[in-house]
């Protein structure tokens, strides 16, 4: 019987794990996923208590950050008052310019 060359016996289909991939691929994700988290955990910080209780960040996308408000009022005075002021202190605190833009709508902010 003939024995088989060595190639045959390596796997070079290696199972790999598909967090490991996606950090191989995506090397700068955790950043952003950092940023986000910390977006979100000085949210109240930067807008007050009282603006924090009427308003829910949703997500942030490209540089455009999307918050729910109670109501279409509070939507006018955050555009109108407070958006630029908002995103400076949140990229002041980021470090970069990460938050470029806020979109506001009226939603669920619980």
């Amino acid at each position: 019987m003939k024995e088989l060359p060595e190639r045959y016996f390596t796997n070079k289909n290696k199972v790999v794990r598909l967090g490991q991939l996606l950090k191989e691929a995506f090397p700068n994700k955790t950043l952003v996923d950092k940023n986000c988290q910390k977006v979100m955990s000085v949210w109240s910080e930067v807008v007050g208590n009282e603006i924090y209780k009427s308003t829910r960040i949703t997500g942030i996308k490209n540089g455009v950050m999307y918050v729910n408000a109670e109501s279409s009022a509070m939507i006018h005075h955050l555009t109108n008052f407070e958006k630029y002021a908002i995103i400076h202190k949140i990229n002041n605190i980021i470090g970069s310019k990460y938050i470029e833009d806020i979109r506001f709508k009226v939603g669920i902010t619980e």
